[in-house]
Order: structure tokens, then C-alpha cells, then sequence
């Protein structure tokens, strides 16, 4: 049984599209026909390369011209943009996310039978936004001098790294190079597809390197001049660096492979991001026309979501998928379909729930620490919440009952996990309170810790995330029904994750990621992978080797199945691993999850076209970027 299909059929149907266009004449926007004509800017057909990537449109061939309008919540919304316009890894998802790994930078790949050597090719003529080549260099440049580097990188990507080895490369011409590892990397050609493998392609080796002393002399006096602490922060704050960074989008002079370029940063307090077309890029539709047929993006950043909101319903964004596009939302934005001049597309979740509670077992206070981490304590608080209510509070109905999981129908799917805990018991809730010494009440009717000291649990959620802080708000109340002190604490994005990251946090409502064939790619919610392992942190940061704290055994033995599944390759082997890393969080019950994944919804101008219907949604498989956005166009 195979889970993951790497397309090499569509591999060859690429290769075969860009020949074919090749042999035509390239058509250009004409908001560049006066560049061209004075020699600012090379032909069309120099620009986009021997062999562009053709995207066959969704619809039909669109037509060239507008500004598409967008929305961030927020001054850290950095990934909206990198969702919608930053998805161009090597290798990508298709649309459908079946599992097929597509050529996209790279114009094809082999991997070695043991999954240590990873050749990619590069199409040839391919260039960066400013006009410079792209080639294998750039590639290398990430992985010899920036990822070892530990002020650019003092925490390794795990996906990048092998039993704490990190890649090699080697350069065998300006378009090959062959990633290699020692031991096997079973899950490389996964990540890679992901938004993760944007990292491998992100930078441009001729204009960061200048802020290296490597390569520059004067880095560390540039850096200071400035007004950088050292030269690292200023290469970061120049190229951005790591994927998520949001000195990405601050820097109009930084070259991309991006459809379009930033014109107008998201610097701290921005109040709008713009971004203009890329002259350069290397993709055009079938007809040989080269895209992105959208000539300008025009991204409001609002201070909430409700604000975005608004502008949606006046029918001012395009396209809204984030922040706004929830089941509460639903009516409102329905009702205003005619007036608005937009329709609502549906888009499939993939996550393993609609959202996390996380309760901190690395909590830094000594009686929160022994409570938090008393697994009665979390079965009880999840036995104290009637889901059913809350679904249909939240989600209109959609939805089932369920705990954090792989999603039912995948080989990663785990009954016990999926189902343990999720009946809505109070009497059961109390007696596992009173149980582990949660027996004695204080004057306010509240339950004390056992020490006798007031015990306030925190239950923080973001405000931007409208549904995850009324979700939060009602499971606040469901605790206080069982005489647990909990407080809603609302916080904007930055201090949300300012404290959790410092693992200051009690409790945290969040939104679940995988929960299919991405299980392997970030599984965060079932083992502490990462700083993004919300109930345990402390515990990923030793894992990642950042720090931390020393976690018990069985922690440890799920850290040695992940290092056995990225070792092998073999579907079956993986998945049998990863049901014994499973059985693992369902014995210890990790976290409290409420429903199945809420499908989702687009709201979609009615001029905007080329926008699929029903597409899967995610974080490892982005929405919109994993649909082609530069083959988007106004109809009008």
C-alpha cells in the first residue's frame, strides 16, 4: 500500500508543456511592452527562460491587469502573505493534495533507493526579480553557509537534519545539485514539498551574501551602520533568512522567485502591503502568455478581524479564506453575496480538529506544574465540556465529537485517541478533580490548589482568531461549572506567542495542523516536535536542541520512532511506526480537542477568475498558494 505518490508521469508532462512552449512566441503583460521597448527589461522570451513551468489554467487563459485586494489582521500576519504569494518550493504539492509531489522550481528530481541522495535538476534561464540568474548556487549557498551558521540558525529545521546531521551539497552544474546525508531521509521529498522546502530556494546568494564577513569584509561595520546589533541580525533583516521571518516582506530590494515583489513593506505599523509584478517570473499558461496575469497586490492590515470582516461584506477583498471565513461568519457573509458582489467557495480542511486546548505541562510554577501534569486533570477538564453544545455554538452543526487525531480514513487514524474522553460527564469530571486533591473550595467557591493556595488557571486565545477566543471563552465556562478558577485572558498574536514560547502560559486554545498525509510533516500535536508543541515546549526545545528541559522516557521513545520513520521510506513501515508514536499520546492524552475539522469556505469576488472549487486546505498545504494564484485574473 502506497500513501504518497511522487508524480513522475506529471513530472514528464511539465517538462513536455515547457518544451512545447518553447517552440512559440511569449506573450507579456502590457504594462511591460514600454520596458522591453527601451531596453530596461530583456524580451519576454529571455526573461522567463528555456523551459518555464506551464500552468494550465483553471478555467480558461486569463487576461492581464488589476490589483487584487487582500487582507492581514494585525502587524504579525506574515503568513497570509507567505500562504497566498510566498509558496514556490523546489518540488510542490498538487492542487488536489492526492499525495502527488510535482516539479515546480526544479524541473524534475531523482532520490537514491536508500533516501540519502536527493539530485534536483533546475530549469535552465531561469532568473531572480532583479534579472540575476538563479542556479545552483543559490541552493547551495542556504545549505553550506547560512543553515550550519548558528546566529542565522541556532535552532535546526528538523526536517533538514538526520540524527542531528545536517546536508551536504554538491554542485555539479549551474542546474544540478544533489542533497546527501549519511543516513537515510525518508521524509525529505515530503518536506520539501511543503512550505517548509520554500527555505531550500528562498535566497539569493549574490545579494545576501554581501551582509556575510564570510564573503564581506564589511559586514559587521555595514551591519552597524545600519543600526543592527551584528551582522546576522542585519542579513536577516535584509533577506528575511527562515521562512516565517516577516523581515521577508520588508525589504523591497530583496530579489525573489515569487510571482510578485514588494513595493510597499509590512514594517511595524503598516497600515496596507503592496506588491508589483515580477518581470522575471518563469511561469506562463498555455497559450505562452506569462504570468501572473494580476498586476498588482493591494493587502489592507487590519487592526481585528471583525474590521476585515466589514470589508469583506462591501465587497472590498477578492479573496478571504483566514481570518474571516468561519461557520459564526457564515450567515452574515451569505446574506451579503448580492450587495457585496462575491460567492462563497468551499474548501476542504485536512487538520486533525478544529482546534487544540493545550495545557502547559513545562509550567515554570511548581503547583501548576504537579496539577497540569496529573493526566486526570486534563481528562477531567475535557470530560467537563459538552462538544456537541459547543459545535453547534460555533460551528452550526458541522462537525463530531472528537480529541486531536489523524483524521478517520487515513492509515494514521487512531480510535483510542480519536475517542477517548470526549463524553460530556460532570459528575465524572468532579470526581477526578476531587481524585488528585482538588477536593477543598475557597471562599469564592472556586477549588484550591493542593496546597491550599488559590489555583487561576489562564485559558489565553487570540483575538484575530475570532472562533479559537469564543471557543476559549465558552470553555472557561464549562470549567467554572466544575469549580476550576479558569480565566479568559485574550491577547493580540505577538504577546500570544511571547508567552508561550517562554512557557508562561496555562492553558492555550490553538488551531490543530495535520491530521492526513502530512501527519509526518508536522506532527506537533501528537509529541513535542516543536515550539509549536503547545503543551509542552519546554520539552520540544530539548528535542530541537535549543534548550529545554529533559523530558521523561516515553517522550523520548516517541523522539526514537520519528527518527525510524524518517529513516525509511516505505509507506507501510511508516505508517505502522507512527500508529505506535500515536498509541503513546492517546496513553498520556497530551491535549483536549473538541470537534472533527471544520470544513472551510473562500469568500471570492465574482470578477476574480480561475479559483477552483472544493480544494483541500492547510498549513503544510497552503490556501491559496497551492492553487496557482498567478494563474488568477479579473474578468473585468
Amino acid at each position: 500500500m502506497k500513501h504518497l505518490r511522487i508524480a513522475a508521469l506529471a513530472g514528464i508532462s511539465i517538462l513536455a508543456l515547457g518544451h512545447a512552449a518553447f517552440a512559440q512566441n511569449y506573450s507579456q503583460a502590457p504594462e511591460l511592452d514600454a520596458l522591453v521597448s527601451s531596453g530596461d527589461l530583456p524580451a519576454v522570451a529571455d526573461r522567463v527562460g528555456a523551459e518555464p513551468r506551464v500552468i494550465v489554467p483553471v478555467s480558461e487563459v486569463g487576461r492581464y491587469g488589476g490589483t487584487f485586494r487582500g487582507g492581514m489582521v494585525g502587524g504579525n500576519d506574515r503568513n497570509m502573505l507567505f500562504t497566498h504569494f510566498g509558496y514556490e518550493p523546489l518540488i510542490a504539492w498538487d492542487a488536489d493534495w492526492t499525495g502527488e509531489v510535482v516539479p515546480n522550481i526544479a524541473s524534475g528530481y531523482t532520490a537514491s533507493a536508500d533516501s540519502k541522495d536527493f539530485t534536483f535538476t533546475l530549469r535552465e534561464g531561469m532568473k531572480w526579480s532583479d534579472g540575476s540568474p538563479f542556479t545552483a548556487d543559490d541552493v547551495a549557498f542556504f545549505i553550506q553557509d547560512v543553515l550550519p551558521d548558528e546566529k542565522l540558525f541556532p535552532t535546526k529545521p528538523g526536517w533538514l537534519t538526520v540524527e542531528g546531521e545536517l546536508p551536504t551539497v554538491s554542485v555539479a552544474s549551474p542546474t544540478e545539485f544533489t542533497i546527501s546525508w549519511t543516513k537515510p531521509n525518508g521524509l525529505f521529498v515530503v518536506n520539501a514539498a511543503s512550505v517548509y522546502g520554500v527555505q531550500l530556494a528562498l535566497l539569493n546568494k549574490a545579494y545576501c551574501s554581501q551582509f556575510m564577513p564570510k564573503y564581506n569584509p564589511d559586514a559587521e561595520a555595514n551591519a552597524t551602520a545600519a543600526g543592527a546589533a551584528d551582522w546576522a541580525e542585519h542579513m536577516v533583516n535584509m533577506c528575511g533568512v527562515g521562512i516565517e521571518n516577516i523581515q521577508r516582506w520588508r525589504n523591497p530590494d530583496r530579489p525573489t522567485l515569487e510571482a510578485w515583489r514588494i513595493t510597499e513593506p509590512y514594517e511595524a505599523g503598516a497600515t496596507r502591503v503592496t506588491l508589483e509584478r515580477n518581470p522575471y517570473y518563469w511561469k506562463v499558461d498555455t497559450a505562452g502568455n506569462q504570468l501572473p496575469y494580476i498586476d498588482d497586490l493591494s493587502i489592507s492590515v487590519n487592526a481585528e478581524s471583525q474590521t476585515l470582516l466589514l470589508s469583506v461584506l462591501a465587497g472590498e477583498i477578492d479573496y478571504e479564506s483566514r481570518h474571516t471565513a468561519n461557520p459564526v461568519n457564515l450567515p452574515v457573509i451569505a446574506e451579503g453575496m448580492e450587495t457585496g458582489d462575491y460567492y462563497i467557495s468551499a474548501r476542504e480542511s485536512r487538520v486533525g480538529n478544529a482546534m487544540t486546548i493545550s495545557v502547559n505541562l513545562n509550567s515554570p510554577d511548581p503547583v501548576k506544574h504537579d496539577v497540569f501534569q496529573n493526566k486526570d486533570f486534563r481528562v477531567a477538564l475535557s470530560h467537563a465540556l459538552d462538544r456537541q453544545a459547543i459545535i453547534d455554538a460555533l460551528y452550526l452543526g458541522q462537525g463530531t465529537p472528537q480529541q486531536v487525531s489523524p483524521r478517520q480514513g487515513t492509515p494514521y487514524y487512531n480510535e483510542r485517541l480519536a475517542t477517548q474522553f470526549i463524553a460530556y460527564d460532570v459528575e465524572e469530571a468532579n470526581r477526578l478533580l476531587d481524585s488528585i486533591g482538588l477536593d477543598k473550595r475557597g471562599g469564592n467557591g472556586f477549588r484550591l490548589a493542593p496546597d491550599g493556595s488559590p489555583l487561576v488557571v489562564n485559558v489565553a486565545a487570540v483575538t484575530a482568531l475570532g472562533a479559537m477566543a469564543d471557543a476559549a471563552e465558552l470553555f472557561v465556562q464549562y470549567w467554572q461549572a466544575v469549580g476550576v478558577d479558569a480565566r479568559f485572558a485574550a491577547m493580540d498574536r505577538t504577546r500570544f506567542y511571547e508567552e508561550k514560547t517562554a512557557s508562561q502560559h496555562d492553558i492555550v486554545v490553538w488551531g490543530a495542523t495535520s491530521g492526513g498525509i502530512d501527519v509526518f510533516i508536522d506532527p506537533r500535536d501528537y509529541f513535542p516536535f516543536s515550539t509549536e508543541s503547545n503543551f509542552a515546549v519546554e520539552w520540544a526545545k530539548f528535542y530541537i536542541g535549543d534548550g529545554g528541559q529533559e523530558p521523561p522516557d516515553y517522550v523520548k521513545e516517541q523522539w526514537s520512532l520519528y527518527d525510524q520513520i524518517k529513516a525509511t521510506s516505505d509507506a507501510d513501515e511508516q505508517a505502522a511506526l507512527f500508529q505506535k508514536l500515536l498509541d503513546i499520546a492517546a496513553d498520556q492524552f497530551y491535549q483536549i480537542g473538541v470537534s472533527t475539522a471544520i470544513n472551510g469556505f473562500a469568500v471570492v469576488s465574482n470578477n476574480l477568475g480561475n479559483v477552483p472549487e472544493g480544494t483541500p486546505v492547510g498549513w503544510i498545504h497552503p490556501d491559496p498558494g497551492t492553487l496557482s494564484v498567478e494563474q488568477f485574473y479579473f474578468k473585468q
